[in-house]
């Protein structure tokens, strides 16, 4: 090990100064470490992946292994833009407004780092992922959270108000951590706040083919807010693809020359096997999304229902494949976790890790293991129960 240095001046910058890693995945790092079930981490099983687009990215090895344009394989390119009209009535360019990115992390990134001066306020609503709240923080930004906690609805006057003093307005949608689908009602509303107050709105869709409701409309359906929002999406999520790092940012003209030039020189582009295998992805028939979300619904309900048998109080969402918890008692939501860990054998995420700061009295806990993982760990929560 290298002896320390000795410097004269202070180690950090101030874009990560009071930052910590990902509480997410310190919970997956202690998932490990004791052998508990990870339901933790958004992870699925490995044989959830279509075996066509396995079978794809092994052939591109073999032929395709050097960089794409940095904005993406120009057939995946086309792919997307081809589905996203179908699938959500908009067209986008793929020549000029579609960006192939490494992960929909990297996409919203992007987006505020070119799009966000510093000092400019952001908007996003709490519980919120936890990445938002360090991307706003490299970027300069300035966090303006609204919290939706209790009754998971935005309420039209605090938004309203907060929009006066924003520039850009992140929405997750289906939402992690809650599972909430914003209702058409509300993202009209975004939609009016958005124009009278001149907001760039970053959407992070990765969760869009996981839904449990007719409710359910994607941001740019909405009247006027295609034309100032930036798309942020891709495979992970839809594909059981979480490590291949594939995503998608979709917006007009504008706002993508800029997010491109962030992206041009940190990624310079996504992984180009699986780029190709991201054509077979987009390729497979309709009924594939319509079982994926009968998949996740079945094990939303099996998670739902044996979490409340264990005494514990969970949310049932609508969307994406987490399930806030509440616990009972006094602990420290941290505590809880580790303890869950520890003696129990199951990981989840302490509900403060979604907070811009503050604690948490809820647990986030995923189903995108099979049913028989997560029957084994609620199997392990009624055994193991010490709340």
């Amino acid at each position: 090990m290298p002896n320390p240095s000795s410097f004269s001046r202070q180690i950090g910058s101030d874009r990560v100064e009071g930052m910590r890693e990902s509480v997410i995945r310190e919970m997956t790092r202690e998932a490990h470490r004791h052998d508990a079930i990870n339901l933790s981490q958004g992870i699925p099983d490995e044989d959830e992946t279509p075996p066509s687009v396995k079978e794809a990215a092994k052939a591109a090895i073999d032929t395709s292994s050097q960089y794409t344009i940095t904005w993406g394989l120009p057939e995946l390119r086309e792919t997307i833009a081809e589905r996203y009209e179908e699938w959500k009535g908009v067209s986008y360019d793929p020549e000029t407004e579609v960006t192939v990115t490494t992960g929909t992390s990297e996409a919203v990134v992007s987006s505020l780092l070119a799009l966000c001066d510093p000092g400019d306020g952001v908007i996003y609503f709490e519980p919120t992922y936890e990445s938002y709240i360090p991307a706003v923080q490299f970027a300069g930004g300035r966090p303006i959270p609204l919290d939706i906690t209790d009754g998971l609805e935005v309420d039209p006057d605090t938004l309203r108000e907060a929009a006066k003093d924003a520039s850009i307005l992140i929405l997750n949608h289906p939402h992690n951590p809650t599972g909430k689908v914003f209702a058409p009602r509300e993202l009209e509303l975004i939609a009016d706040v958005a124009a009278a107050e001149d907001l760039i709105v970053v959407t992070d869709e990765i969760y869009e083919h996981i839904v449990y409701t007719d409710e359910y409309r994607s941001p740019v359906e909405i009247d006027g807010l295609a034309g100032r929002t930036v798309v942020c999406t891709g495979m992970s999520k839809t594909y059981s693809v979480t490590g291949w790092r594939v995503g998608f940012a979709l917006a007009p003209e504008p706002l993508s020359a800029e997010l491109r030039k962030v992206h041009d020189y940190t990624s310079i582009c996504a992984p180009t096997p699986f780029q190709k295998a991201g054509v077979e992805a987009l390729s497979l028939p309709d009924d594939y999304y319509e079982n994926l979300s009968a998949s996740y619904e079945r094990r939303r309900n099996t998670l739902y229902d044996g979490l409340r048998a264990v005494g514990l109080d969970p949310v049932k969402p609508d969307g994406a494949y987490y399930m806030l918890t509440r616990y009972p008692g006094d602990e420290d939501d941290t505590a809880f976790t580790l303890r869950l860990i520890r003696e129990a054998g199951v990981a989840a995420v302490p509900g403060s890790s979604f907070y811009t700061e503050g604690s948490a009295d809820w647990v986030r806990f995923t189903f995108s293991r099979n049913e028989a993982t997560i029957e084994e760990a609620l199997a392990r929560l009624d055994e193991n129960r010490f709340w």
